[in-house]
């Protein structure tokens, strides 16, 4: 007599390891199912106990100082409206500040080599930081007129505890799997650019090319909601979350005091047209294992300061 696999409960798959797993680096087959599965409805799936917390609280007491630094500067860029007060941070690079299980996870790589199938690559590497604000992110997703099959998944990694008081990120799973969601692109409508007449611009000629009113991403916003509304999950420091970069997703503000950084590093399918790369000081060539992953790295000096930020990115499918 066969059964009928219940439904998902509207909140993320969240996987813990064993100490097995722990040990041989490696996710087996039960967990990989598990994540396997979270990813193909979902979009999303966490690992509980991916990284040594301790990693991580050297990489944000560094961090933090430097966030200070880059709030101060002219040119920082904030992400999406100013009243996000989320800034664009690069991640050290110095001897000290890159940890295996950070920006090469083998668990993470395992369960992406599953997913996206053999030398996935590793292209991009960097952070966000959400000082105290009110205003939250529209929501969006990170690519449009993407491939109709996983190509590409983000590594997300809060560098603390994360709940909806220090501002867990918003996520709408599921969202990947129908084609008629994407219209909702980078900035909610498409990366329309500061300027609020522009932009009205041109989501009125991107509404009249798709035949639909100017109101349309509102409204598929609110339909989507009805069908499965968002879910915003507290994680323990050392958590790390895998989710496609197709999903719908939205910072939301940290309501305290105390800064909160999120690392996020994006890995794509070999068959991915890309040029996209991660800029490393040489000092690393030869000197960090990789596993699973393709590295995607232009070399640079030992000197060049990263907090600058080393690169435009664009994560969109070259033709």
């Amino acid at each position: 007599m066969s059964t009928q696999a219940q439904p998902r409960l509207n909140a993320p798959a969240i996987i813990r390891l064993s100490d097995d797993e722990l040990a041989s680096k490696t996710v087996e087959s039960h967990n990989l199912q598990a994540a396997l599965e979270a990813l193909n409805e979902d979009g999303l799936v966490v690992i509980e106990n991916a990284i040594d917390p301790a990693h991580l609280d050297k990489m944000n007491e560094r961090m933090l100082t430097d966030a200070q630094k880059l709030r101060a500067r002219k040119g920082t860029h904030v992400n999406f409206n100013p009243g996000s007060n989320n800034i664009q941070q690069e991640p050290p690079t110095d001897k000290g500040y890159l940890f295996e299980d950070v920006l090469a996870n083998p668990w993470a790589a395992h369960i992406l080599e599953c997913a996206l199938g053999r030398n996935p690559k590793l292209r991009f590497y960097s952070a966000n930081t959400a000082f105290k604000a009110t205003a939250r992110q529209p929501v969006h997703a990170d690519v449009h007129d993407y491939p109709r099959a996983p190509h590409g998944y983000c590594v997300n990694v809060n560098l603390v505890d994360v709940s909806p008081q220090n501002g867990s990120t918003e996520f709408w799973l599921g969202t990947h799997n129908d084609p008629t969601l994407s219209y909702i692109t980078i900035n909610g409508t498409g990366d329309d650019g500061p300027d609020p007449d522009i932009a009205a611009q041109k989501r009125a000629a991107r509404a009249e090319a798709l035949g639909v009113s100017v109101d349309y991403v509102e409204t598929l916003i609110e339909e989507r909601r009805k069908v499965r509304p968002p879910v915003r999950a507290t994680l323990p420091k050392g958590s790390l979350i895998i989710r496609d970069i197709r999903i719908w997703h939205a910072g939301m503000p940290n309501q305290t005091e105390d800064p909160r950084v999120m690392l996020v590093s994006i890995v794509f399918s070999d068959w991915y047209r890309s040029n996209q790369n991660i800029y490393l000081p040489e000092q690393w060539k030869d000197n960090f294992n990789w596993g699973r992953l393709v590295p995607c790295i232009e070399w640079t000096g030992n000197d060049v300061e990263y907090l600058q930020g080393a690169h435009e990115f664009n994560l969109i499918q070259l033709p």
